[in-house]
């Protein structure tokens, strides 16, 4: 695009909310009913979602101090959290029982 275009153009930004609670929020805005109620394990679903959105959360706001702590900046972002909410429903629902074992290996 010409630089002209560039700066008379709308700019839209997408930024996470600021604090636990805001981006716990934001999180489950975005996860649909269906998605929540469809796992074979409901009970242990719900748990293990909560956690990994509280995972999430503390991730995003994690990143407002930069790269104190971490070896290697990784931009975290929502594709993420729905790639691991899919995963956990799948392997939850293709085990018998729940595998907290596993489960506590994998996170």
């Amino acid at each position: 695009f010409p630089v002209p275009v560039l700066q008379s153009g709308i700019k839209l930004t997408n930024e996470p909310p600021k604090g636990l609670r805001a981006n716990l929020g934001r999180t489950f805005q975005d996860v649909t009913e269906e998605d929540f109620e469809s796992c074979t394990k409901p009970q242990a679903y719900k748990k293990l979602l909560f956690s990994l959105a509280f995972f999430h959360a503390v991730i995003l706001e994690r990143r407002k101090f930069g790269a104190i702590g971490w070896n290697i900046p990784y931009e975290w972002m929502n594709s993420d959290f729905v790639t691991s909410q899919k995963q956990l429903k799948m392997y939850l629902d293709e085990q018998p029982d729940v595998p907290y074992v596993t489960l506590k290996f994998i996170v």
